[in-house]
Parts: C-alpha cells; structure tokens; sequence
C-alpha cells in the first residue's frame, strides 16, 4: 500500500513568499504522514489570472530556478515524489542582461515540475490545452505527456485544461499510468466536478489525483472568477457513465467502478490524504 497526497492549498498574490511557505508546510505535513507523492495545485504559489505576461512575468521561473532549490530540499529531505504546478520561463528565452544576448522575447508556459525521492528533477511538464485565462501570457506546451516509473507504479502529470484534450485522455487509456497527477485551477461552475472527471476519463484505469484551489481571484483583463475546490482522489475502472448519470459520484452504476478515496470541502487548505 502507497499513500498519496492532492493538497488543496490558495495563493496569495500580493504575498508571493509566505503563499510558498504555507504551501511548503502542507507538502511537510502531507509528507509526514506517510505520503509516498504529494501533488499541488497548477500555479500553487502565484494565483492563475495574470492581464499579461508583464504581469506575469515576475513570477515566472526557469524550471530549476525559483523555488525549485526550496521544494528539492524538501522532496530530497522527505524522500517523496512531489508534483507542483507554477509559471515558467524557458531558460534560453530569458531576458537579456548583456549586450549581444538573444532579443528574442521569453516563452513562457504553465507548467509542472516533477521532483523525485532524491530532489531532482524528474521532469518538466507544460500543459498542452490553455484555457482562455492561459493565452493572455502563455505558449502552448511543447512537451510529450511523461511516464515516470515509481515504486508504486507509472506515473504521468496532467493540468487543468488538459483533461478536456483527447490528446490526454487517449494517452492515458493507451498507456495505463497507475497514477494520474492533475495539477488544476478547475472553476466553480455551480455542480459537483466529479461526473464530469469521470466522464472525460472514461475508459481510463487507475488513480486520479486532483489538488485545486479554491475561492475567488480577479485580475485587470479577466472576469471575477471562483474555483471550487473539492480535491479529490479517487480510482476507476471500465467505462464511465455519461456526466448526468447520478451513480457516477457513488460508484454504484454497473457500468463503471468508482472509488473516491478522500474529498476536501469546496472552501479551505486541506491534505487529502490516502492509501492505495
């Protein structure tokens, strides 16, 4: 048996170095727990809505610059893999600081470090689907989706958006990840998010690892906007029902089966936190 973390966890813009903090002191307690993965929100400890990549462009990191040294310490320290979304600079895009460097304006991406057990740096993911909110400052992702052996089995990194590409969802029915990290700033849309991530993964077998964000979040450009929280781990096999089949959140319909091993409430930080 393997336990496994989704944190729930919100930013806080304006306090950019206390939000990585209160994000670090989750991934310890999740990690002293027992938690073998611990998968963050996407962008954990920016917020998402940035007008532009101006606006976005302090926050953003070159995947072993920023707070990766913090989050390898911490990875390294606890002998975790950890899973953590946040805006990246491409290294060889970064701005000029010499006469003669590359004019060439940075890329920036959405995207997930992935640290193993021993702090490296396992892998870089970008999201490949942007949501509306994403094309004001991000590039399409241009990595493939990754599969990373682990002791408890292959594991693969999905953000957000991503879930609504059948690019994904084709990989994850053809290459049968274990795990599914999803990194997600998924909205409050008034219903329960469950049949819907259950629908999209129809046909997928394994566990599916969702850490989200809660609350509201504004920024010139975008619309006020609330995420709904509800981290959710759970498992599945066989097809899965159509979004509006009530059995779908249970688990009870015979065509499909559904365990949801661990929930958080639509508001608050939590450490979803279960054995599988």
């Amino acid at each position: 048996m393997t336990r496994i973390a989704a944190l729930q966890f919100k930013a806080h813009k304006d306090q950019p170095a206390a939000s990585l903090a209160a994000l670090c002191q989750l991934i310890d307690e999740a990690a002293a727990a027992g938690a073998a993965l611990v998968v963050c929100p996407e962008m954990a400890y920016t917020g998402y809505l940035f007008e532009n990549a101006a606006a976005i462009l302090p926050h953003c990191e070159t995947a072993r610059g920023g707070a990766f040294p913090r989050l390898s310490e911490l990875a390294g320290r606890h002998g975790i893999y950890l899973v953590c979304g946040y805006p990246e600079i491409e290294e060889s895009r970064e701005p000029p600081t010499a006469p003669g460097a590359s004019s060439l304006p940075p890329r920036l991406f959405n995207s997930a470090r992935v640290l193993g057990p021993d702090g490296s740096l396992l892998c870089n993911y970008r999201k490949r689907l942007l949501f509306t909110a994403d094309t004001t400052w991000a590039t399409e992702g241009d990595t493939p989706y990754p599969i990373l052996p682990t002791p408890f089995g292959a594991l693969t990194v999905g953000i957000c958006m991503d879930l609504n590409d059948d690019r994904f969802t084709e990989f994850l029915v053809q290459h049968s990840p274990l795990v599914v990290a999803f990194c997600t700033n998924w909205l409050d849309q008034g219903s329960d998010v469950l049949p819907y991530y259950l629908y999209r993964l129809r046909g997928f077998a394994g566990v599916f690892a969702a850490a989200n964000t809660y609350g509201g979040e504004t920024s010139p450009g975008h619309a006020p906007t609330r995420f709904c929280g509800r981290s959710t781990i759970f498992s599945m096999a066989g097809p899965a029902p159509a979004p509006d089949d009530p059995a779908a959140s249970t688990g009870a319909s015979g065509r499909i089966q559904v365990t949801v091993h661990g929930r958080a409430t639509k508001s608050g930080d939590a450490v979803v936190l279960v054995e599988i």
